[in-house]
């Protein structure tokens, strides 16, 4: 035992090593957490004047505008094709629109699907749906983006074999539920 002028007994064991040794390291990593969890947690900006940031999943890109593929639907040869499923969700509070990938012979050669929408507000999202096989699309792969209760465009492109296809090009209205009949 050792004693300090003003501060008592420190009691320290042979065998034991000390506990400040144990706790600073604990210390330091408690406040590195917090401080990663603040930073999550944090409001993005600091002040008036800033713009929100653009939803996730949506390209705006800083050089030129994302615009909707020109030109009609062209479809790939029958050996080649490919088949999407798109859908609006009928709720106004999440106006949703899912674009997901059917299958189709080109299955195996598809390297990409983007997906454009050119929403009834003026916004143009773009977003490429993932793959979740190995280095190919399979049934079921599929995106989902912000829509309007208006009438949205939306076209979607298949790139086969290096060559890029405009396979759906449709304005697709916002239908709501309607009541039941009284």
């Amino acid at each position: 035992m050792k004693d300090h002028p003003g501060r008592g007994t420190l009691i320290s064991a042979p065998g034991n090593p000390n506990r400040m040794n144990k706790i600073i390291p604990v210390f330091i990593i408690s406040l590195a957490v917090l401080a990663l969890v603040a930073g999550c947690t944090a409001p993005q900006g600091g002040g008036g004047g800033t713009t929100p940031p653009a939803p996730s999943g949506t390209t705006q890109a800083p050089g030129p505008a994302v615009t909707v593929p020109p030109g009609p639907v062209n479809t790939p040869p029958p050996a080649q094709s490919v088949e999407v499923q798109v859908t609006r969700n009928p709720n106004t509070a999440f106006p949703y629109i899912t674009v997901a990938f059917r299958g189709g012979y080109g299955q195996i050669v598809l390297q990409q699907l983007t997906v454009t929408v050119a929403r009834s507000d003026g916004q143009i999202l773009q977003q490429v749906i993932p793959q979740s096989g190995q280095n190919q699309y399979s049934i079921g792969d599929a995106v989902r983006m912000v829509g309007t209760t208006g009438t949205d465009e939306v076209v979607v492109v298949a790139t086969v074999n290096g060559k890029d296809y405009k396979i759906f090009d449709q304005n697709m209205p916002f239908y709501s539920i309607p009541p039941p009949p009284p």
